[in-house]
């Protein structure tokens, strides 16, 4: 999933922050918890106002994942 994360990152540079968090650590446990997360990998699209729009677990395709991020682009 990296190779995707790093294309989109820079895909939308400037315009949707990508957030990575280290599944293993406390602090991420409970956000994952906070935003609904389960399991490896876990996504969540977060609009300007700080709400959840979309959530996926497991690996997604570039496409799924792009279309979430152009939905809450400025």
């Amino acid at each position: 999933m990296e190779p995707i994360v790093n294309g989109l990152e820079d895909e939308f540079e400037g315009e949707v922050a990508v957030v990575r968090l280290q599944a293993d650590t406390p602090d991420t446990i409970q956000l994952q918890e906070a935003y609904g997360g389960r399991g490896h990998p876990f996504f969540a699209v977060i609009d300007g106002e700080g709400q959840v729009t979309e959530r996926f677990f497991g690996p997604q395709p570039a496409e799924t994942l792009r279309e979430a991020m152009v939905r809450v682009r400025p």
